[in-house]
């Protein structure tokens, strides 16, 4: 895929992800990278990592993974039927996180995805699993 087409790929994930500030690094087949440099507002009170932002990228990242289509056009929104999110390590402000999500399963409608939420050096931060239904193509949405 090339950059221009995973541009059209990210700017359609409306929404929150918008807000977060993510960035799509890979879309493959069965496989989405998404990056975020932490700033201030991605962190909790404590100066970590917010678990809802963790929670998020992982969301995405699955979603996206089990929606691939040659062409952005054809590519198919992801409801999330279910999601659980495990938290491992703090991460602060500065860092740059990568959550790596790949397809375990397809089917017709139904897709299960995992995820791990990784540091720079490559440290596990967060990890997740979630059940996805395929939707409506994204060109028929607003």
């Amino acid at each position: 895929m090339s950059e221009d087409q995973k541009l059209v790929v990210q700017n359609s994930v409306t929404g929150f992800f918008q807000e977060l500030g993510g960035e799509l690094l890979e879309f493959e087949p069965d496989r989405t990278v998404i990056g975020l440099t932490l700033e201030k507002r991605h962190l909790n009170n404590a100066g970590n990592l917010h678990g809802g932002v963790v929670a998020s990228l992982l969301d995405v990242a699955m979603g996206l993974c089990g929606t691939w289509a040659a062409d952005p056009q054809d590519r198919r929104v992801a409801i999330t039927l279910s999601m659980n999110v495990n938290f491992s390590a703090p991460a602060g402000e500065g860092e740059r996180v990568r959550a790596v999500a790949s397809c375990r399963k397809q089917g017709h409608k139904i897709f299960m995805a995992s995820c791990d939420l990784l540091d720079e050096a490559g440290n596990l931060l967060a990890f997740g699993e979630g059940v996805f239904k395929k939707g409506a193509l994204r060109r028929d949405l607003p």
